[in-house]
């Protein structure tokens, strides 16, 4: 960077995909025209900050402005810049970039993506790149940590493209059965094994004219995996046990909580399969990389709950709830708006019980009189179930077919209730199926 310069990117504002190239040793930043930089903000001071080479490095100085100087949202006096930093000057956020960096999708200007929503930066730049290829008919991989909204990222990217009118096909790998996987997908012939007494058809013929969403595609079977590469390679399948070759017209969407890649160079997933879905990419941020998303949703999900059925959190309950680690992410955060409402005695939202730490005292419950027996039944099992979960998955050490003999549960069944409740078997242990 010391002989080719760097390039500040306009992310927001009035000059939102302005670029700025800078080869100067030292330049000032402002709304003032005598500066080098000048962004007409009201968030900007005249003189607001400095850049200037210090060796092979840069750094910004902050020239006692009004609103502050920041880099990835902390406040500095005087600190280095590397490459691909956030500057904020104020309100406006600029990106530093080598000069001879290729040219970025710029963040959306929009907070939320469907139905999920995101004020932060790191959400904003995953929209854009969503609001980019949404009409499109490429093939998407999300990754990211259970509870992160995956499935309805993958549900906005089909209401926005042009194959909306169409069906949106759901298939868990994770949750259906290795041996009638195949046949979820593909579909099967009358008496192509034992219990097929009729034929069926799979996923991709169901979504012709739609999406398939192949949820938790890093648990689909190796031996699986060539037969689903060529699916998408030649939009042509056979259903089992059939020979009649069915074109279908789709738009495959995948997601997984694991780290592909990985998976890929532990020779656990074919790496022509991850090339063919991750065709563009995108991982989504935990939670509590977006903490200052947490109010934003906060608002977001009380706004389902009954009128006067909550209060927003005073500032220390704020705190903790932006300060806590949200191991749930988004779903766990919606769990705790919706618990607080229903047992809070003044229904304040705040980190009351969690599931994964025992109330003492005997709490009084507390009813809804808006809601009917069964409604408020209902909510009371949700309450047993995600408490329980927490508890079995606990005492069995965070190993799953363990927890799942202990309860006489299916294991399969109880990796659903654990995805829906945002419960990861990884804070109690490896969560593995086997007994290591």
């Amino acid at each position: 960077m010391r002989h080719l310069g760097y390039r500040l990117v306009v992310l927001n504002g009035e000059l939102r995909g302005r670029e700025f190239e800078v080869t100067n040793d030292a330049i000032t930043i402002g709304k003032s025209r005598s500066c080098d930089v000048v962004l007409p903000d009201d968030s900007v001071s005249r003189v607001h900050a400095e850049i200037r080479r210090d060796g092979v490095a840069y750094r910004v100085v902050d020239k006692n402005s009004t609103n502050g100087s920041f880099i990835e949202q902390a406040r500095v006096s005087d600190a280095f810049l590397k490459p691909g930093d956030v500057l904020g000057i104020g309100k406006v956020q600029m990106r530093f970039a080598p000069r001879d960096a290729r040219t970025e999708l710029l963040p959306s200007e929009s907070e939320r993506f469907g139905d999920v929503i995101g004020r932060s930066l790191a959400m904003r730049k995953i929209f854009g790149v969503l609001e980019r290829v949404a009409a499109t008919d490429v093939t998407i991989l999300l990754e990211g940590e259970t509870g992160t909204g995956k499935d309805l990222i993958a549900r906005g990217v089909h209401e926005f493209s042009a194959r909306r009118d169409g069906p949106f096909v759901v298939v868990d790998c994770g949750a259906v059965a290795p041996n009638l996987i195949e046949s979820e997908l593909f579909g099967h012939e009358k008496g192509a094994f034992t219990g097929a007494h009729q034929r069926r058809q799979g996923a991709f013929e169901v979504a012709d004219h739609g999406t398939v969403f192949l949820d938790e595609i890093g648990e689909l079977p190796k031996d699986l995996q060539p037969k689903l590469l060529r699916v998408l390679e030649t939009r042509r399948l056979r259903r089992v046990g059939g020979s009649e070759e069915i074109d279908v017209d789709i738009r495959v969407l995948a997601a997984t909580h694991r780290h592909l890649r990985a998976q890929v160079e532990a020779e656990e997933f074919r790496e022509d399969l991850y090339f063919r879905l991750a065709v563009v990419s995108a991982t989504i941020p935990p939670l509590r990389e977006r903490r200052d998303d947490v109010p934003l949703l906060i608002e977001h999900f009380s706004r389902r709950l009954p009128p006067g059925m909550w209060k927003p959190p005073d500032p220390e309950a704020m705190a903790r709830l932006v300060g806590y680690d949200w191991p749930g992410n988004v779903r766990e955060l919606r769990n705790v708006v919706e618990r607080s409402a229903y047992l809070s005695p003044n229904g304040v939202i705040d980190l009351i019980a969690t599931g994964r730490k025992p109330q003492g005292g005997g709490e009084q419950v507390h009813f809804d009189p808006t809601l009917t027996f069964r409604e408020q039944k209902e909510r009371a099992v949700e309450l047993f179930e995600e408490a329980y979960l927490a508890w079995l998955m606990e005492r069995a050490g965070g190993n799953i077919s363990r927890a799942s003999r202990e309860a006489d549960m299916d294991r399969k069944y109880l990796h659903k209730l654990l995805r829906r409740y945002g419960i990861d078997a990884k804070q109690w242990g490896r969560g593995r199926d086997d007994e290591g």
